[in-house]
């Protein structure tokens, strides 16, 4: 009888902690919150398209409205007037957003289209670049106060990378990562990024074209351990342009994670000329 009681209280408890589990798993999709996935075509621009979607996100919760930022003109702001590392095409997100909420403007879409080709950032500027280019005093800008930004980490925390943006998502505060690649083991089609230590170890060896890539986690699905992130390879890629990633990958090959804000007790406001 004891062994009876004993297999059914056991019986019981397994079953609850089943429950539990199941209470404790968390879907959140910020979709609704973001613009249309882009697509970067043919250049090394991940980083601008992932910092411009996470600002475009935060536009989008304040006031309701979509805004369509330029992205060509934050290259422009980050390798001419600015001047990272005008040698390469390439961007540094953490850089890239600093500036960008230090400036407190930015241009839309069609006052600068995205362009096909870079400019030679180390070479002077042609007037008629300047004038296409140098946005500061044109009307049409969008004005913005009191967008605060942050590096997640791990320093005060003991916490994964996964969790930590996890935090963020929950507050609908998209979370901008840059992650390990490798080209072989991307899916087009289901919008999947595969990753581990037998591919790091391909990559590390030259065998497979690897690199990395900025990618603005937008959700997750805490019981399938995967986020939904917005990529930057057009909408024909994914579901519409968004994709999954594991958990695994964000806390083992990611780096550089930043969300931004609005700081409500500083009277924030967007407003366009």
């Amino acid at each position: 009888m004891k062994i009876l009681i004993r297999a059914l209280i056991l019986s019981l408890s397994l079953l609850c902690s089943a429950f539990l589990d199941n209470a404790r798993a968390e879907v959140v999709d910020l979709r609704p919150l973001q613009t249309p996935a882009k697509d970067q075509k043919n250049r090394d621009t991940c980083a601008y398209f992932a910092v411009s979607g996470l600002v475009e996100s935060a536009f989008k919760k304040f006031t309701g409205k979509e805004y369509d930022i330029s992205e060509e003109f934050e290259i422009f702001r980050h390798k001419i007037i600015n001047s990272w590392r005008p040698e390469v095409e390439f961007g540094d997100t953490y850089t890239l957003l600093q500036n960008l909420t230090n400036s407190y403007f930015v241009a839309p879409e069609n006052l600068l289209p995205y362009q096909t080709q870079s400019l030679n950032f180390q070479a002077p500027l042609s007037a008629e670049q300047t004038a296409m280019y140098d946005l500061r005093n044109r009307k049409g800008l969008i004005q913005f106060r009191s967008l605060k930004f942050k590096m997640l980490t791990q320093m005060w925390s003991r916490k994964a990378w996964s969790e930590l943006a996890m935090n963020e998502i929950k507050q609908e505060r998209p979370v901008v990562v840059t992650v390990k690649v490798a080209i072989p083991y991307v899916d087009d089609a289901k919008g999947t990024f595969t990753y581990s230590a037998a591919i790091d170890q391909e990559c590390g060896g030259g065998k497979i074209v690897c690199g990395g890539h900025a990618i603005l986690l937008v959700g997750y699905d805490s019981d399938k351990k995967v986020f939904l992130f917005k990529n930057s390879w057009g909408p024909q890629w994914g579901s519409q342009g968004f994709g999954v990633l594991s958990f695994e990958h964000v806390d083992n090959y990611s780096d550089q994670l930043l969300t931004a804000y609005f700081d409500k007790l500083t009277s924030p406001s967007v407003r366009q000329d």
